[in-house]
């Protein structure tokens, strides 16, 4: 055993004997039994801090002398292997988040694209419309009446506990079930929203669970979870669980590591740096390992959308000196947007502030205007755009019918596709791999990219703030795409690199 795992064992605090629990719960009876009212005569504040610190006297060090080696090694051990647990959990869940919105967003858009083959547009829309206003009130009614605390990203409450802050129900487990059923509805509704910032509070939420040692309410009494009992191990697991939520969002497990490391946790050290990556590395191999059944074909719906959005490779980039100017400005431009997105965000949250403190009611009708208003969006934009004829030599089928794909039909003809419909009628990680796709330079009009960014722009500002789970990564992504491919369309023949790279360069600029 390396010094540091020692070091890293011996900061566990002291363990209980049988009779010290056996008084500890006496007293916990007698506290739950009497008014804390009465006790300190004021109103309690639900939120407390959490203690971190050791207290090193001689009788803390006396008790670490008296236990041998392989108490040590037991520890570290079962501290491992709670990381591996974290890591598949989270991958699983991951996983199946994908694979639930996927297949309820999927079944809507082929019935309502077969309803639009058989010129049935009013009921098309009523269908799609009806849909998304079920599914965004299913998570917004949960969200309101069971666990409010799943409510937004939850990125902010795993911060605020890193950082030794206890507020209640963030990591309990209605909040986690309301977390993923929330966020599956809510994303599956085309609401302009993410699962990214939600996986991260739900992975967040099942290392809580699992380092709640000893706790009666989960019915984790076992002898050995004991060992974790103690605000300390809980924090480090956590920590390890928001950097697997990354990596289950975005099969990026360096990725997760330094999102915990640089922007949630304020208390680190070396052995939590491996055991963070040991978990993120545990959640890919899982994915990686589900992902190749969903190859076989047996996940239903589940096609080339969602986990793969990422994947953007290409066996050679050549780029000359010209190309350098464009891709500095788009940066810049990247900048200035994405200040004004937040600027703008920060105003309609605000808003939504005041509406939400004056009631459950007033959450669900702002959650149902929004609906109402994204989904006339989606399915009104595309009759501006002009149907356009199959290109001759394209790697995917022209139109593409009952799967995504960037060659939607919509109101088409046969052998013609519209291109608008190919971003709004889509899942918000259908249309970024669209967007992210190489060798489509002429699949989009400027006018259908220029309006799509508008649209999209707004969409994810009016988006985020409702009560339901929903991140604000994959909006920002999508936003930062399109612009970054009108960037590459009008730069035209002055640039080599293609449209998909622009998007991708667009993306990380917003």
């Amino acid at each position: 055993m390396g010094s540091e795992e020692l070091d890293d064992a011996v900061e566990t605090p002291l363990l209980h004997s049988a009779s010290d629990s056996h008084l500890e719960d006496h007293f916990l009876r007698i506290r739950r039994s009497a008014s804390q009212l009465a006790i300190i005569g004021s109103s309690l504040c639900p939120i407390e801090s959490l203690d971190y610190e050791l207290i090193e006297n001689d009788f803390f060090k006396q008790d670490w002398r008296s236990r041998g080696q392989a108490h040590i090694v037991r520890y570290v051990i079962l501290k491992w292997t709670l990381c591996f647990l974290v890591g598949a959990l989270a991958g699983a869940v991951g996983f199946f988040n994908n694979l639930a919105v996927e297949n309820i967003a999927g079944v809507k858009f082929v019935v309502t694209s077969n309803m639009m083959l058989a010129g049935k547009y009013k009921w098309a829309f009523l269908v799609f419309a009806t849909t998304n206003f079920v599914l965004l009130m299913f998570a917004s009614v949960i969200t309101t009446y069971i666990s409010p605390a799943a409510a937004g990203s939850g990125i902010p409450e795993v911060m605020a506990y890193l950082n030794g802050v206890d507020a209640p129900d963030i990591f309990s487990l209605k909040t986690f079930f309301v977390k993923v059923a929330g966020c599956i509805a809510a994303v599956s509704s085309s609401l302009h929203v993410g699962k990214a910032g939600p996986m991260i509070h739900t992975s967040a939420c099942i290392a809580s669970i699992l380092g709640q040692g000893g706790s009666r309410k989960y019915k984790l009494t076992c002898k050995w979870l004991r060992y974790f009992k103690n605000d300390r191990d809980r924090r480090d697991l956590v920590t390890c669980g928001a950097g697997a939520g990354v990596a289950a969002a975005f099969r990026a497990p360096v990725g997760g590591v330094l999102f915990a490391l640089e922007c949630v946790s304020s208390w680190w050290r070396s052995a939590l740096l491996w055991r963070a990556f040991f978990t993120t590395a545990v959640v890919v191999v899982v994915l990686r390992a589900l992902i190749d059944v969903c190859n076989s074909g047996k996940c239903g719906l589940f096609g080339k959308g969602g986990l793969i959005m990422f994947d953007v490779t290409s066996a050679d980039v050549t780029y000359h000196l010209d190309d350098l100017p464009p891709v500095i400005v788009l940066g810049i431009i990247g900048g200035i947007l994405g200040s004004s997105y937040n600027f703008l965000l920060d105003k309609v949250l605000r808003i939504y502030n005041v509406i939400n403190e004056k009631g459950h009611v007033c959450k669900l009708v702002l959650a149902a205007s929004v609906s109402m208003f994204t989904s006339c969006c989606l399915f009104g934009m595309p009759w501006l755009a002009s149907c356009k004829p199959c290109p001759a030599e394209s790697s995917e089928a022209c139109p593409s019918i009952g799967r995504s794909g960037n060659f939607k039909t919509f109101q088409c003809p046969p052998d013609q596709y519209n291109d608008l419909a190919s971003l709004f009628f889509n899942t918000n990680d259908d249309t970024i791999r669209n967007l992210y796709s190489a060798g489509t330079d002429n699949v989009f009009q400027k006018s259908s990219v220029i309006l799509f960014l508008i649209t999209s722009y707004f969409l994810g500002i009016i988006s985020y703030g409702l009560a339901v789970p929903s991140g604000l990564f994959v909006p920002v992504i999508l936003t930062g795409a399109t612009y970054g491919r009108l960037v590459g369309m009008l730069m035209g023949s002055h640039s080599t690199l293609n449209h998909g790279l622009f998007a991708v360069l667009g993306s990380a600029s917003l």
